[in-house]
């Protein structure tokens, strides 16, 4: 077979591609554009016979693209109403001696964040469980950068089992039916991904933390010297806090919390005194800003400080709840006053949640304290009484520390939808894609997830690249570039048989996409496997199973994958960190696919 004009410019544009992703130096979404206008202008120029403008824009309809941005949706759901963060709450307040959880809290919070990842986006998993691995290392006393890239590299993992776990996969599954290859369901990647991630999941327990270097950074962003809002806790009836005592100044159930003071009518206790906590109760604690929006999901109103005319404002659980910062104004007609006296909440419809100062600690009741120029007020309130708070003099809204809060009233409804949508797509009664589209709509029709927030989960970076990498796939194969690749891989390897072929594929590919990203590859390296496995004569499904998992690998650059972005800030992180984590990773998960997918297929 001959090296045609055609396939050099195709192979030039899979090169540009490449450099442009894996560079950094120019935005994913540039480089996603400009191929996909060089694939317009190229072969409008040069034409081929079997590609025409249709076939490069029908990745906007892509079944698989659909279905990822759909599922998106449908897990922004999920953690919007706070489901996730209820669950993590209720592992940080198991009451055991830390030195029986330092062996065992890790292994199970990195078993929980794989198989989470199995049926759901990891992104929003590893966002929840960052701040989890900081409390637990402050909790039982280990560098939480230990543990961070094993986080992200246990999302992966766990994303490599089902058919959803991964929009690398359903991408992958969605090229391989436009390809002709039919039989991909829910658990067709299942067996295959195992054999991958049960090894590669014990290498990131046991081994790899001891690789990682040791920081204090995250956990003493955690620390107490950060906690310096002022609030106050009213116990109401019901309370989780009633009947609990303190023990060395803080709560079992809000561990990150300084307790300064416990009133009860006209007495005042310290916090070292361990008293009993009763109904109406008045707690002053000093928090951050993170642990007071924890708090918010545990004790709701609770934190809400109450004035002597409790008619002031109504919040309503069905609207957007906004937590934001702002700084009493130099010349605010709020100085000088108290928060009832201001009439803050009256004026505002916002409610005040804590009172930050750094020159003291109060030890007094928030709704006393005397507000002066330049105190910080942690607000509370719905989008408009938010918005229209930017428009009062007497405070400067921070407008960098605006906050969504989770939408807790819609927890049962959103975790029903999100475990029917796995459901039906597990069980086919429905194809994926309208499984996932009808997941997506319920969750907004339900009111667990607003259209605006539905709107902001879907990634234009993932989009792109996927429309992209899919019209790129496409002049790959109708140019007959992937053939031609089969053929010359196969000069190579063939006289050695299909399982070193298979295993030589599967590692250049999880090599490649540490700098291609996930989900390109997938697109890309689609029709090459196919073209591979008709040379071969084999299975097609084998060679659509090892592109799938192969691109799954990105363990060796922060740039791959995009929990790997998110956990190398909070971590310390530098390029050799995933260098250390990542080729020993690759290369256990290269072995375990040499070894056991063959065998399962029947190709030894």
């Amino acid at each position: 077979m001959e090296f045609t004009f055609e396939m050099f410019i195709t192979l030039a544009l899979v090169c540009f591609a490449i450099a442009g992703y894996a560079s950094g130096k120019f935005p994913i979404d540039a480089v996603s554009i400009s191929v996909l206008g060089l694939l317009f202008f190229i072969f409008e120029v040069f034409p081929v016979q079997g590609i025409n403008f249709g076939d490069f824009i029908d990745g906007f309809a892509n079944h698989g693209l659909l279905t990822v941005m759909a599922l998106l949706v449908v897990a922004q759901g999920v953690h919007t109403t706070g489901v996730l963060n209820t669950f993590v709450d209720n592992i940080i307040n198991l009451k055991s001696k830390p030195d029986e959880l330092k062996s065992t809290f890790l292994i199970m919070t990195l078993f929980i964040v794989a198989l989470f990842s199995s049926i759901m986006n990891n992104t929003p998993i590893i966002i929840i469980f960052i701040p989890l691995i900081a409390i637990i290392a402050d909790k039982l006393g280990f560098s939480a950068s230990k543990a961070l890239i094993p986080l992200s590299y246990a999302g992966i993992l766990g994303g490599m089992i089902t058919l959803v776990g991964s929009s690398t996969n359903i991408i992958g599954a969605g090229v391989a039916k436009d390809l002709g290859i039919e039989g991909i369901n829910f658990f067709t990647v299942t067996i295959p991904g195992l054999s991958i991630a049960v090894p590669g999941l014990l290498f990131v327990i046991f081994l790899l933390p001891k690789l990682m270097p040791k920081t204090d950074k995250l956990s003493s962003t955690f620390s107490d010297q950060q906690q310096k809002f002022i609030a106050q806790i009213e116990i109401s009836e019901g309370s989780e806090l009633i009947g609990e005592s303190t023990e060395n100044g803080k709560f079992n159930t809000l561990p990150n919390m300084n307790i300064l003071l416990i009133q009860r009518g006209e007495h005042a206790f310290s916090a070292y005194q361990s008293i009993p906590i009763e109904k109406n109760d008045i707690i002053i604690v000093q928090a951050d800003r993170k642990t007071l929006e924890n708090a918010l999901n545990i004790l709701g109103e609770q934190l809400h400080p109450q004035f002597s005319d409790t008619k002031d404002v109504v919040t309503s659980d069905s609207d957007e709840q906004i937590l934001v910062e702002a700084l009493i104004s130099p010349d605010s007609r709020m100085a000088g006053r108290n928060l009832e006296q201001a009439r803050f909440r009256k004026l505002t419809g916002c409610i005040a949640l804590g009172i930050k100062r750094t020159s003291r600690i109060f030890r007094e009741q928030i709704t006393d304290i005397v507000l002066e120029a330049g105190d910080v007020l942690l607000v509370q309130g719905t989008k408009i009484s938010i918005e229209n708070l930017k428009s009062n003099q007497d405070v400067t809204l921070l407008d960098y520390t605006y906050t969504e809060l989770h939408r807790k009233k819609f927890a049962r409804r959103s975790i029903i939808i999100f475990l029917i949508t796995i459901f039906t797509i597990a069980t086919g009664i429905l194809p994926t894609v309208a499984a996932a589209m009808i997941g997506a709509a319920s969750m907004i029709a339900s009111g667990a997830l607003s259209a605006e927030r539905a709107i902001n989960s879907l990634d234009r970076h993932v989009f792109l690249t996927i429309v992209s990498m899919l019209a790129l796939s496409h002049a790959i194969l109708m140019t007959g570039l992937s053939e031609y690749g089969a053929i010359k891989i196969l000069e190579y390897t063939g006289e050695m048989g299909p399982v070193i072929t298979l295993s030589f594929v599967f590692l250049f590919i999880s090599i490649l996409t540490n700098f291609l990203t996930n989900n390109a590859s997938a697109a890309l390296f689609m029709p090459l496997g196919i073209s591979i496995a008709h040379s071969l004569n084999i299975d097609p499904l084998v060679c659509v199973i090892t592109v799938i998992l192969a691109s799954n690998c990105s363990f060796a650059t922060p740039y791959g994958y995009q929990t790997n972005l998110l956990v190398m800030a909070p971590g310390n992180y530098s390029l050799k960190h995933f260098l250390i984590g990542g080729i020993p990773l690759t290369l256990i998960s290269w072995i375990c696919f040499t070894i056991f997918v063959p065998w399962y297929y029947g190709i030894y």
